[in-house]
């Protein structure tokens, strides 16, 4: 057969057969049941539970900061769907773990009126599969953010690097910064609805939701988007530490 091309069918077989970019057996593993290609890559064999416990000892380590020098480890932030009364969450900082990263996200919540802050800022989306966006405090739509300027640098005075990737996305209710680069952290955050693997190590994690997580299960679950954008308002009608 002059069609025939034993290298043409050489380099379909191996993109197509036991081995790839899943790694050697990928097949195999699917016939066991084991997931296919799409989930036997780089957090298949993701232990939930241990990384939780990373997460505990992590937050643990704020017993070791100074009381004198008064650093608060939670903030809460009071969120109104619809115009309703608002209902308060409750975050749990790891302030001794990533101390700018969490300063930076106590002082946007401590700014009040016109100033910034997270107050009168919006949810401006809802993933699904991951969470609640929020924390646009420049244009209030996802678009732009800046930092606190007590944090930012006269080179670069409306982001700040990324400190540390200590705490995992490991299930609901952690507390995220939404980087739109390597570097680049501004005032943009989530909070996640369900164990997010794929923002491990891209994402700097700093809190988790200690009470309140009944409030970002309602509206993720109840509220309606159009392409991720609330068909309804949510407002942080309130914010500070504690």
């Amino acid at each position: 057969n002059r069609n025939f091309h034993p290298a043409t069918t050489s380099l379909r077989s191996m993109a197509t057969g036991t081995r790839g970019a899943r790694g050697h057996g990928w097949l195999g593993k699917y016939r066991a049941g084991m997931g296919g290609r799409h989930l036997q890559g780089r957090w298949h064999y993701r232990d939930v539970e241990e990384l939780k416990a990373l997460n505990d000892e992590v937050f643990s380590m704020n017993e070791s900061l100074n009381k004198a020098d008064n650093i608060p480890t939670e903030a809460y932030l009071e969120l109104s769907v619809g115009g309703e009364a608002p209902r308060r969450v409750v975050i749990e900082l790891a302030s001794a773990a990533l101390p700018k990263t969490t300063e930076n996200f106590r002082l946007l919540c401590q700014e009040k009126g016109e100033e910034g802050g997270y107050e009168s800022t919006s949810v401006h989306k809802i993933e699904k599969t991951v969470g609640l966006c929020l924390g646009d405090v420049v244009s209030d739509d996802g678009s732009g953010g800046r930092c606190h300027p007590k944090i930012g640098t006269y080179q670069n005075p409306f982001s700040f690097e990324d400190e540390g990737f200590f705490v995992s996305h490991a299930g609901p209710g952690i507390v995220s910064m939404m980087s739109p680069g390597v570097h680049r952290n501004d005032s943009r955050f989530l909070i996640t609805t369900a164990d997010a693997a794929q923002l491990d190590g891209r994402f700097v994690a700093f809190g988790r939701v200690k009470d309140g997580m009944d409030v970002i299960n309602e509206i993720h679950t109840g509220v309606f988007t159009k392409r991720g954008k609330p068909t309804v308002e949510i407002k942080v009608v309130g914010c500070g530490v504690q």
